[in-house]
């Protein structure tokens, strides 16, 4: 019994034994994506669900110039769309699988106790 190879950060290129590109069928080199894209998408997925609460604001607003986006809300879809650019920074900067993985290690005190959120998951509470 043997442990099989990690998945691969990044995206690959998928080649034949020959080293030739595996084409689809529209003649396009097929490309697994890498965890880094996987959880990029899983990323941007949550802001958007995180942000869907509150889009009718933004309709409302767009349709109603004289209406107001409560300051509340306003910060609140600013710290996703901030809390978003910072967890796909960190899932670009990953170095490594010991880095990638790190991603979900929750900050704890000299206690041991939780004192935020894991990097790959600390977006704002919900309003």
């Amino acid at each position: 019994w043997s442990i099989g190879k990690p998945k691969a950060l990044d995206d690959v290129k998928e080649v034949d034994e020959d080293g030739k590109p595996v084409l689809d069928e529209d003649g396009n080199q097929v490309i697994t994506l890498g965890l880094k894209s996987q959880y990029k998408a899983q990323t941007k997925a949550t802001a958007k669900s995180l942000l869907e609460s509150t889009d009718w604001y933004i309709v409302r607003k767009a349709e109603d110039s004289t209406t107001t986006i409560p300051s509340n809300v306003a910060t609140y879809r600013a710290a996703v769309r901030t809390a978003e650019d910072k967890i796909n920074t960190a899932i670009t900067n990953a170095s490594d699988h010991a880095a990638f993985m790190a991603l979900w290690d929750t900050p704890k005190d000299s206690d041991g106790n939780a004192t935020g959120n894991a990097p790959i998951n600390d977006f704002p509470k919900e309003i």
